[in-house]
């Protein structure tokens, strides 16, 4: 898997992780799928917020696209540096991600990142006190007990971001009434290099996930 990995990163890591092309005008990449669900890893190269470029999520966009594949969902992503959109009100990526989900009805968003973790979780399900899943409440439970068969420890995060009405799964759900999650993960579980179990492990719990929405829906 790990040479799989990081050919599906290498176009995300170009120029230290501004993309392909830093100055081109595609605002965005999209893969074509099968199953009713969205993946999406806009922070899979560095981003601009205001003044300051913040990091990429490294490994986010490899995976997504893993997931894609072996899933037959659909994907979005970001392979170039553009404004960050997770925080910008108006912005091309989150259009598309509207877009795809009314022309193809879709019924799930799963919006991927990673961050630094305190502790040893694996996965944080981030739905803003629940407010994005419209009514699906049972969906984190299901990320859980599936993970658990892959030894992967999951919570789920219920305190919305400061500035959360702009953020994908906020709009998502709101405009196209669909359940969004955020999926969180910890980059240090991300490192294939160093941490492939894991990294393995992440990819099954997503896939059982995905899988099972689908036959029930």
């Amino acid at each position: 898997m790990k040479d799989e990995i990081l050919g599906l990163e290498s176009d995300f890591a170009n120029n230290e992780y501004f993309g392909t092309n830093v100055w081109t005008e595609e605002k965005y990449r999209v893969l074509s799928g099968k199953v009713p669900v969205l993946l999406s890893a806009p922070h899979s190269v560095n981003q601009i917020r205001g003044d300051d470029v913040r990091d990429a999520e490294k490994f986010t966009g490899a995976l997504t696209r893993y997931l894609s594949s072996a899933t037959g969902s659909y994907a979005i992503f970001q392979l170039f540096t553009h404004a960050d959109p997770n925080s910008d009100e108006e912005h091309n990526y989150k259009n598309g991600i509207i877009n795809l989900i009314e022309a193809y009805k879709i019924k799930l968003l799963i919006d991927i990142h990673s961050s630094t973790f305190k502790d040893d979780t694996d996965i944080d399900v981030v739905t803003n006190q629940r407010t994005t899943l419209c009514g699906m409440e049972d969906l984190p439970l299901k990320i859980k007990e599936i993970a658990l068969k892959y030894n992967v420890k999951v919570d789920e995060n219920n305190v919305p971001n400061k500035s959360r009405e702009n953020e994908i799964i906020a709009v998502a759900s709101l405009v196209c009434g669909i359940p969004s999650i955020r999926i969180v993960i910890n980059n240090k579980k991300l490192d294939i290099m160093n941490n492939e179990e894991s990294f393995k492990g992440i990819c099954k719990t997503l896939e059982e996930f995905i899988s099972s929405f689908n036959s029930v829906n």
